[in-house]
């Protein structure tokens, strides 16, 4: 099972077999803080404690000199150590003390317990299985797959919300008997499996009311939680991608640095210039001075797609992961580990969907009627192209009649139901339940308290999207090639922070994050500062178009996917007639369906 894993700690192996014959832990570390100590899993000095730890404690120090006051002795430099020390005195309430992001095991002997725990926002996986007698668990579903009680079977309702959304939210999985841990969670097991309990959810933050005290705030924040994540025994990079979020990071990682400099920055580019950022991020780099480094990743090679593939769990229909994976590996040729800007999207209202949503939430009757109108003419005249702005207006008219929480999983879905019924053959159909994506999605949107709907849209995302398909492609990419990915945006008293600033501080009529650009003004060039939201996108459309139009079909077409009963064999090939002859822009959905089938086949 643990060589399942050794690529996400190829510096060290470990294990542990517990006296009383309940508990074996096998470790493979990847050496961050404390290098030549901290070996785990990592026993206290009373025998009573063991942990086996991913992630990073930032806070370490901090809590290191106050269990240090309170008696703790430690052997080692790093903050695996302060985990035990921290339990033997909190319990699970060590939990709130913790800044950083981990996923742990903790084994206590002496009460014949074991206390499974995940960080705030799901930065580090834990997957877990709980069978008759046993539970077994580990950081990726490889490893679990490779224990005999265990089988591949896919679930076909993780299937379904796949095709609905992209990828599988962590409420299922898509494997029968797996599970994952939500973020912000725990859960214990002694002679039976306890429930899941939360220890955190967003909790509300008193901003000031004038905008240049929210922008002091705003500063001040982010800067602690860059600062913060700089703590490590080994270089650090920043993955740089032209946007503004990774510019911010990487900024401030520049200033801390300060005379000493050495800071590093990573870019990957595309030939298609609709998906280039080289040009900003090098902008970038050379205005804050780093030493920076580019990747171009054309042209693709269809041999990627299965290394892709078994890379994730399961299936996973971000195409972003791609360039995620290709640029980590080009960046750990140079430094261990890396900074990023993931979050402060969902934070600081980023995404365009957040301000469609404000819109449709905030205009009035004559407004609506121009719209509906606009959009229905910009149906027949717009280029088939998803990225075309008649393309994404004609979009949003037609999400208008909907409520707010249908409106936004028309803008996030691949598939709606009525699709699904048309794509899926009538046996897999027949077993399930085709709204119930849709069904979730909304459910979920609407749990939240609050009004303001493009708030009640950002945090949907940081329960969802971000957890589930955003660093679920972070951390599997990174770790796939021994890289630690450390993101301060989303660091959890800045997320609190973003979701409490009034919207108007964070999404205008024309671009998001208004308050981070103006909160690091001073800090930005003006192209970067002023550019719209554009995302880790690739031109995938082309690439089933061109480079892997020939796979596409040999895979979606291929009669062992056939006798699967899962798709009607006519639809898919509809699908990707229209997309070849540039009748439709089924980019997104094509790439999900082949990262599906590929997954499938992988499995037999």
């Amino acid at each position: 099972m643990a060589a399942a894993v050794a690529h996400r700690g190829p510096d060290e192996r470990g294990e542990f077999f517990s006296s009383d014959g309940r508990c074996a832990v096998a470790f493979h570390r990847l050496a961050i803080i404390d290098p030549a100590g901290s070996h785990q899993p990592m026993t206290s000095a009373d025998g009573n404690t063991t942990v086996a730890f991913n992630g990073v404690i930032y806070n370490f120090r901090a809590l290191r000199q106050q269990l240090a006051a309170q008696g703790a002795v430690f052997r080692t430099n790093g903050d695996t150590e302060v985990l035990l020390h921290l339990y033997a005195r909190r319990g699970e309430k060590m939990l709130h003390d913790l800044e950083g992001m981990f996923a742990f095991a903790i084994y206590d002997a002496a009460r014949g317990e074991l206390f499974l725990a995940r960080d705030r926002l799901g930065e580090k996986p834990l997957w877990y299985a709980p069978l008759t007698g046993r539970i077994i668990f580990a950081s990726q579903a490889k490893a679990l797959l490779r224990h005999p009680m265990l089988s591949a079977q896919p679930d076909n309702e993780a299937i379904t919300h796949y095709l609905t959304i992209g990828y599988v939210p962590s409420d299922l999985s898509a494997f029968s008997g797996l599970k994952k841990l939500p973020p912000g969670a725990f859960l214990k097991v002694s002679d039976t499996v306890g429930p899941i309990t939360r220890y955190w959810e967003p909790a509300g933050v008193e901003a000031p009311g004038q905008r240049g005290q929210q922008c002091q705030l705003v500063r001040e924040t982010v800067t602690k939680a860059v600062e913060s994540r700089l703590v490590s025994d080994v270089p650090l990079g920043v993955l740089l991608s032209g946007g503004m979020d990774s510019s911010i990071v990487a900024a401030v990682m520049a200033q801390a640095a300060g005379k000493t400099g050495g800071v590093r920055t990573f870019t990957a580019g595309f030939k298609d210039k609709a998906f280039d950022e080289r040009s900003t991020a090098a902008l970038m780099a050379k205005h804050i001075g780093t030493d920076h480094t580019e990747l171009l990743i054309d042209p693709l090679r269809p041999a990627m797609l299965d290394e892709l593939v078994d890379m994730f769990d399961e299936p996973f229909g971000d195409s972003s992961a791609l360039a995620t994976w290709l640029i980590c590996r080009a960046a750990r040729n140079h430094v261990k580990v890396v900074l990023v800007g993931d979050g402060g999207d969902e934070a600081f209202g980023g995404y365009d969907r957040y301000r469609a949503i404000k819109l449709a939430s905030t205009m009035g009757p004559i407004t609506y009627l121009g719209i509906r109108t606009a959009g229905a003419m910009a149906e027949v005249i717009a280029p088939h192209h998803e990225r075309n702005m008649l393309r994404r207006l004609a979009r949003f008219a037609r999400a208008l009649p909907y409520p707010y929480s249908t409106q936004y999983v028309m803008y996030r879905r691949l598939f709606g139901p009525q699709e699904l019924r048309m794509l899926l053959d009538p046996q897999f159909a027949e077993g399930i339940d085709v709204e119930a994506p849709a069904r979730w999605f909304c459910d979920h949107y609407e749990a939240h308290d609050t009004e303001d709907e493009a708030a009640r849209a950002q945090t949907h995302d940081i329960y969802t999207y971000l957890p589930d398909d955003l660093l679920v492609k972070s951390d599997t990419a990174s770790m796939s090639v021994g890289l630690e990915m450390r993101a301060p945006m989303l660091d959890h008293r800045l997320v609190e922070l973003g979701l409490s600033l009034p919207t108007a501080a964070k999404i205008g009529t024309r671009r998001g994050k208004i308050i981070l650009r103006e909160a690091f003004e001073d800090m930005l060039p003006a192209k970067v500062r002023k550019a719209g939201k554009r995302g880790f996108g690739v031109p995938v459309s082309e690439w089933l178009r061109k480079d892997l139009a020939e796979t596409l079909r040999e895979t979606l077409l291929d009669e062992a996917l056939a006798r699967r009963r899962i798709f009607r064999k006519e639809a898919v090939a509809a699908l990707i007639q229209e997309h070849e002859e540039g009748r439709a822009d089924h980019g997104q959905r094509l790439w999900a369906l082949l990262m599906l089938a590929r997954w499938l086949a992988r499995r037999g």
